[in-house]
C-alpha cells in the first residue's frame, strides 16, 4: 500500500527517466518484474503449505514481506549511488514478489479452512478483506502523519516503511500462535498428503487450474487500474499541490473507511444470491464505469472525479473478491494451497502486476483516446467472465470440513 501512496516520490527518488511519466513507467517496470516472480513463489510455498503446513508457508512469508519493505526507508537514492539504487529497490521488489506468491492465496485458504461455518463463507472472507482494509486505512494515517510533521518530500516518506517491521512481526506471530488448520490437520492424520503437491495439482487438476487463473483476474485488474488512476492523477490534472494532496487524504480516508464496511455486507449478499453471480455483477458494474470516469476526468480536468473514480472502484473491488472462495472450493486439501497461490499468482504476474504500467502505455501511445487504458480493463474483465461462466458443480470440491 505505501508503494501505491508514494509512487510519485518513489520514481522520482530511485527511477532514471528526466519527465514524469517515463519515471513512473521504469517504476511499474520494477514492480512488474516483481510480479512476474510471484509463480515461483507460489510453487515454492506451495509445496511447503501443503506438505509441511499452512503455517510454517505464512509465517515464513509474512517475514520475507515486511523485512524488505523496511529496508527500502534505508536505501540512498538514485542522485547518490545511481544505479545501484534502483538494483536494491528492484531486489527488494523480488524477494517481496517471492514471498507474495504464498501470502495472497495462501492466507485466504488459511483463514477459509479454519471457519467453523462454511455456509457463512462470503461474510467470513468480507471479514478477511475487513483486515486487509484496516491495514490500508492505517497506511493512510501514518502516511498523513508523517506529512504533517516532517519533510516529508525530502526523508519524511522513508518513516512510514519502518513500521512493516513490526506490523510483520505481529502478523506472522499471530499466524504461529493460531495453529495449523483442520483441514490439514485431518489430511495429515489420514496421511493424504501429497510428496509433490505442484507435480500432483499440474497433472490432475488442469482444468481447475486454468479456470482458478481466469477467474482471479477482475480483482488483479482492478486494483492495478486503481493504482495507476492514482498516479497519473496530478499529472493529467492542472491543480495546485495543496489542493490535490487534501482532495486525495479526505478521499482515501473515506473509502478506507467504507471498505471495511462494504467488504462484509458484500460478503454477505455473496451468501445470500450466490458468490459466482455477485462476482459477475460487480464485474460488470465494473467494467461499465472505467472507461467514463477517465474520459470524464480528463474532459473536466477534475482531480476528485478522479479521486471519487479510485473509490467507487476499490468498493466494487469488495464485490469481485468472493470469487476467492470459488478458487478455494475449485481444489480438494492435499493441493489447495497450491493451487489457490499459483492461480491467483500466474493472474497477477499476467494482470495485475502489469496493469499500471500497460495502461500508462495506453495512455503514451494513445493520448487522442483519453480513454484508452480503460479499454484494455474492460477486455480482460470480458475475458474472466467468459471464464466464471464455464464453472460447473462438478468442479468444486468440499472436502475441507
Amino acid at each position: 500500500m505505501l508503494f501505491i501512496d508514494l509512487v510519485n516520490i518513489i520514481s522520482r527518488e530511485f527511477c532514471c527517466a528526466k519527465d514524469v511519466y517515463n519515471r513512473i513507467l521504469q517504476l511499474f517496470g520494477i514492480a512488474g518484474l516483481g510480479a512476474m516472480v510471484r509463480p515461483l513463489g507460489a510453487f515454492i510455498f506451495g509445496h511447503i503449505g501443503d506438505r509441511y503446513g499452512r503455517r510454517m508457508a505464512l509465517t515464513i512469508a509474512i517475514l520475507l514481506i515486511s523485512i524488505p519493505s523496511s529496508l527500502v526507508a534505508f536505501i540512498p537514492s538514485y542522485s547518490k549511488i545511481g544505479i545501484t539504487s534502483t538494483i536494491l529497490l528492484l531486489a527488494i521488489h523480488v524477494t517481496q514478489g517471492i514471498a507474495l506468491g504464498a501470502e495472497q492465496g495462501g492466507s485466504s485458504v488459511y483463514l477459509i479452512e479454519h471457519l467453523p461455518n462454511k455456509k457463512k463463507l462470503g461474510m467470513f472472507f468480507g471479514i478477511i478483506s475487513f483486515g486487509r482494509s484496516i491495514g490500508i486505512l492505517l497506511s493512510v494515517i501514518v502516511v498523513i502523519i508523517c506529512k504533517k510533521n516532517t519533510d516529508f518530500n525530502a526523508w519524511g516518506w522513508r518513516l512510514p516503511f519502518t513500521f512493516s517491521f513490526v506490523l510483520g512481526l505481529i502478523s506472522a506471530y499471530s499466524v504461529y500462535t493460531l495453529g495449523e488448520t483442520p483441514a490439514y490437520e485431518e489430511n495429515r492424520k489420514q496421511r493424504n498428503l501429497s510428496d509433490l503437491p505442484i507435480i500432483e495439482l499440474i497433472k490432475r487438476y488442469k482444468r481447475a487450474l486454468i479456470l482458478a487463473i481466469l477467474i482471479s483476474v477482475p480483482v488483479n485488474v482492478v486494483v492495478g487500474f486503481t493504482i495507476f488512476l492514482r498516479t497519473i492523477a496530478k499529472e493529467i490534472v492542472s491543480v495546485e499541490t495543496y489542493v490535490t494532496t487534501y482532495v486525495n487524504e479526505i478521499v482515501l480516508i473515506i473509502t478506507s473507511i467504507l471498505m471495511p464496511v462494504s467488504s462484509i455486507a458484500l460478503g454477505m449478499l455473496a451468501d445470500k444470491v450466490g458468490k459466482e453471480r455477485t462476482t459477475i455483477l460487480f464485474t460488470v458494474i465494473t467494467m461499465v464505469l472505467c472507461c467514463p470516469v477517465l474520459s470524464t476526468a480528463y474532459y473536466y480536468k477534475s482531480y476528485l472525479i478522479i479521486m471519487l473514480g479510485v473509490m467507487a472502484l476499490s468498493i466494487i473491488e469488495r464485490g469481485i473478491n468472493p470469487i476467492g472462495i470459488v478458487a478455494a472450493e475449485l481444489f480438494p486439501t492435499n493441493v489447495r494451497f497450491s493451487g489457490v497461490s499459483l492461480s491467483r499468482n500466474i493472474s497477477y504476474a499476467l494482470h495485475g502486476g502489469f496493469t499500471p504500467m500497460i495502461c500508462t502505455w495506453f495512455t503514451i501511445t494513445f493520448p487522442q483516446v483519453n480513454f484508452a487504458a480503460g479499454l484494455y480493463v474492460v477486455f480482460c474483465l470480458l475475458v474472466s467472465l467468459v471464464a466464471i461462466l464455464q464453472i460447473k458443480p462438478q468442479d468444486k470440491k468440499f472436502d475441507w470440513s
